[in-house]
């Protein structure tokens, strides 16, 4: 099923009163992005799921977000987009200002015709942007995302005393906790960390009509 993405670029205004542009990302993003996740604290980027520092990495991110329309399905509940680019299983937002990147967000569908009506969902924001509602404001982008494409709900791990920002962003916008895996990650030093699980359930997140 593709994402539809006809509601990108956009301009959203943080608490603050500045505004930041949010779009896909796209070919051309590169450098700029492993510039962005480069500047995030070593201690944070070792709990990330991904070597976000690879450019081999953020370059296939980029090449599946720009994969083109797989064939029409007769039971997808979202149109086609004509940009033709919105194939791939990640749907990938970046916050940008000047060319800089501020924030990067995905969804991420689940392999598998059981488990592909359910995303993942990852989300890093710049450190001088946070506390802004940045990261609020994107979450809430991508939920519009998964709700419209079709998805039933969106899954989200954070280590808790090391993704609190996150963790409390997702809760504010109710994220249901669905447990706790007691040690479920080890920093460098050896030590354990506890990894909280939630859930989105699209139908209780804002129906289109909302305003």
């Amino acid at each position: 099923m593709p994402w539809p993405d006809a509601a990108y670029p956009k301009t959203i205004a943080l608490r603050d009163g500045a505004e930041v542009l949010v779009r896909r990302l796209a070919a051309g993003d590169e450098d700029a992005l492993l510039a962005f996740f480069q500047a995030i604290p070593e201690a944070e980027r070792f709990f990330l799921k991904d070597d976000v520092t690879s450019p081999d990495l953020i370059g296939g991110w980029v090449r599946d977000a720009e994969r083109p329309d797989p064939e029409p399905s007769p039971t997808a509940l979202a149109p086609a987009s004509p940009s033709g680019r919105t194939g791939g299983r990640a749907f990938s937002l970046i916050a940008v200002d000047d060319g800089r990147v501020l924030a990067e967000a995905a969804l991420v569908r689940r392999r598998g015709a059981a488990r592909g009506h359910l995303a993942d969902l990852r989300v890093v924001v710049a450190q001088d942007y946070r506390h802004r509602g940045l990261g609020t404001a994107i979450l809430s982008e991508l939920l519009d995302v998964a709700r419209d494409s079709g998805l039933n709900g969106v899954l989200f791990e954070a280590v808790g005393d090391v993704q609190a920002q996150a963790l409390a962003a997702a809760e504010s916008l109710g994220f249901i906790r669905l447990g706790l895996v007691h040690g479920g990650a080890i920093d460098p030093d050896g030590r354990l960390h506890d990894v909280v699980m939630l859930v989105m359930p699209l139908r209780r997140w804002r129906s289109s009509a909302d305003f």
